[in-house]
C-alpha cells in the first residue's frame, strides 16, 4: 500500500503564502474601467471602427505578457501564429503551475503589474486569483462576431468557467472518459454502467489513482459523485481497489495486464498506449462521461499592462483560427463546433448521443477542496 502523501497541507501551505502576500501588498488603485460593448453591435456591424482602433493601439503597444506553465512548443506555435497575424509579440513567463500564482502576487506586493493573462489551470485562477479580486472581466472585450455567435459553441454558449460568466474562458473542451480496461482481461461489453464496477469479482482488481492528495484524481472523485451520488465510492472501496500515485505507472500496469481495469483522470495517456497498438479500450459506460479544458483557460490579470494588446489576444484565442491551431497542439477537441476534429480519434471527440458532464465550471472546480474529507474517510483505510 502507498503511503498518505501531504499534498494537502501543500496546498494549504500555497493558499496560506498567498494570503499573506496580499495582507502586505500596497492597496491597489481601482482597475481602468473596460467600456461594455453595445447589445448587437457585432451583428450590426457596429464594431469594426472600434476594433481597428484597438489594434492600432495593441501595435503600439508592441506586445503582450502571459503567464503559463505551457509547454514550449505552445508558447512557440502560439506566439508566433498571433504575431504573424497582427504584428504583436507575445511575452511568455513559464513555470509550474503551482509557482505562478505566488509569483504574481509576489509582484503585487512589490507594485509591479507585469501580468495581462494568465493560462492555465483553472483551478489557480478560480481559487486563488478570483476570490483574490485579481481578475478583471474579459467578456467586454469581446466584439468579433464569430466569438460572439453562441451557436458556433458546444452547449450552445461560450465556454465561461466562472458563475458571472465573464471572467475566466476556455476555448478546449474534449471529452474525457475515465473508466479504460485491458480487452484481453475483461470483455468491452462487460462493464455498460459504472455501477458494474461494484461486481465482486472485480475484487482487488481495479487501479484507482489516489483521490486523496488532489489534483486531477480528486476530480475523478468529484465527478462521480456528482454521477452516481456519493455511496458508489463507498460500495467500490468495498472492492478493494489497488491506489497508485503513478498515473503513468496505473497505465502501464494497465497496459501490461497486471490490472484488468482503471480509472484513471489521464485518458490521454491510455490513448497513447492504444495508438502504441496495446490492447486497451477506453469505456463510455450509459451513465455518461465528462468534458474538460486541459488546463487551456485564459483569465485577464486586473490592470493589465497592454490592455488592448490584450484585448486583441482575448477576441483571437477564442477565434476559430487560433482553436484550429490549439486543438491538433493539445490533441484535444475545441469547445467551436465549427473547428475540425478530423485529427482526432473517434474516442477523442464529442459524441452528439453521449451525456457529457462539464467540469469546466467554478462550482466543480470549488468543490473538489471539500469532496477531499469523505474522499479520505472512504479510502484512507486502503492506504494503510
Amino acid at each position: 500500500m502507498i503511503r498518505k502523501t501531504i499534498s494537502r497541507v501543500v496546498l494549504i501551505g500555497l493558499v496560506c503564502s498567498v494570503l499573506v502576500f496580499l495582507a502586505c501588498a500596497p492597496p491597489q488603485a481601482p482597475a481602468p474601467s473596460i467600456k461594455e460593448p453595445v447589445q448587437g453591435a457585432a451583428q450590426q456591424g457596429g464594431w469594426e471602427q472600434d476594433w481597428q482602433k484597438t489594434l492600432a493601439e495593441a501595435r503600439k503597444e508592441g506586445s503582450l505578457n502571459i503567464y503559463t506553465p505551457a509547454g514550449g512548443d505552445f508558447r512557440a506555435q502560439v506566439g508566433k501564429a498571433f504575431k504573424d497575424k497582427f504584428g504583436v509579440s507575445i511575452e511568455w513567463t513559464a513555470a509550474k503551475a503551482q509557482e505562478l500564482p505566488t509569483k504574481l502576487f509576489t509582484e503585487r506586493r512589490a507594485g509591479l503589474y507585469l501580468a495581462d493573462f494568465m493560462l492555465g489551470s483553472v483551478s489557480s485562477q478560480m481559487m486563488l486569483l478570483k476570490p483574490q479580486g485579481l481578475l478583471d472581466p474579459i467578456k467586454p472585450m469581446l466584439v468579433l462576431p464569430e466569438v460572439l455567435d453562441e451557436k458556433v459553441w458546444f452547449g450552445g454558449r461560450l465556454p465561461w468557467i466562472d458563475n458571472e460568466k465573464m471572467y475566466t474562458v476556455n476555448p478546449i473542451l474534449a471529452p474525457s472518459l475515465r473508466v479504460s480496461i485491458n480487452t484481453s482481461l475483461v470483455k468491452p461489453d462487460e462493464i455498460k454502467s459504472y455501477n458494474d464496477l461494484l461486481d465482486p469479482k472485480y475484487r482487488e482488481k481495479i487501479l484507482f489513482e489516489n483521490p486523496t492528495v488532489g489534483g486531477k484524481a480528486s476530480r475523478t472523485f468529484s465527478e462521480f459523485v456528482i454521477m452516481m451520488g456519493p455511496d458508489f465510492w463507498k460500495k467500490l472501496a468495498a472492492n478493494r481497489p489497488v491506489m497508485v500515485e503513478d498515473e503513468a505507472l496505473g497505465a502501464q500496469w494497465l497496459a501490461h495486464g497486471k490490472y484488468p481495469i482503471l480509472i484513471s483522470s489521464r485518458a490521454d495517456i491510455i490513448a497513447e498506449y492504444i495508438k502504441a497498438g496495446a490492447p486497451l479500450k477506453k469505456l463510455i459506460p450509459k451513465e455518461g462521461g465528462v468534458v474538460a479544458g486541459g488546463a487551456m483557460a485564459i483569465s485577464l490579470i486586473n490592470r493589465p499592462p497592454h490592455p488592448n494588446a490584450a484585448g486583441v489576444f482575448a477576441n483571437w484565442y477564442l477565434g476559430k483560427e487560433a482553436s484550429t491551431i490549439l486543438s491538433p497542439l493539445v490533441n484535444m477537441q475545441s469547445a467551436r463546433l465549427d473547428v475540425s476534429a478530423d485529427h482526432l480519434s473517434p474516442e477523442e471527440r464529442r459524441d452528439p448521443s453521449v451525456k457529457y458532464l462539464n467540469t469546466e465550471t467554478e462550482d466543480f472546480i470549488l468543490r473538489q477542496g471539500p469532496d477531499l474529507t469523505p474522499a479520505m474517510e472512504i479510502f484512507g483505510p486502503l492506504l494503510k
